[in-house]
């Protein structure tokens, strides 16, 4: 068993100010499902959610990420989460808002972590962590994209 690591950060001006860009993010589980990738996404106490995503193959891998993450929201302008339990992924990052380069717009940006633990032996994993890398990025860019598409839409906290 090796660990794949991978890390992005991705950020983008939206149209919208930032109380209705962090009603969104503040709402972890509608905003969450607009993660590419997630099959589901649960509440659980102690602001701990539980996430199942699609899996993920290129062929030499096939893992299918299960964790556990706890959120803290004490902060609206960044709010951070990091994994809860020994499960076969693992996620640390945030959301960080800033108000924008003009009036009614804000600065988000997501800038995440992760480590995958896929049962592989260690002399593939330069080949493998790329496609990780790359997979990370692709996500991270498709959340973005989701969560800016949502609240531009005046559609607001998901549902």
């Amino acid at each position: 068993m090796v660990s794949i690591r991978s890390a992005s950060v991705v950020g983008t001006e939206v149209k919208a100010d930032p109380d209705t860009v962090r009603a969104l993010l503040l709402d972890v589980v509608g905003c969450g499902l607009l993660m590419p990738g997630v099959e589901s996404l649960t509440a659980e106490d102690d602001d701990v959610y539980h996430y199942v995503l699609a899996t993920i193959s290129n062929g030499a891998v096939s893992h299918t990420p299960d964790h556990r993450t706890r959120f803290d929201t004490s902060d609206a302008a960044c709010i951070r989460w990091e994994p809860v339990g020994s499960h076969n992924f693992r996620s640390w990052g945030a959301f960080r808002t800033v108000p924008g380069s003009g009036p009614g717009t804000t600065f988000l940006e997501i800038d995440t972590r992760s480590e995958a633990d896929v049962d592989i032996a260690p002399v593939v994993l330069p080949l493998v962590e790329p496609f990780a890398r790359q997979q990370s990025d692709q996500v991270t860019e498709g959340f973005l994209t989701a969560i800016k598409e949502r609240v531009e839409s005046g559609a607001g906290a998901a549902s």
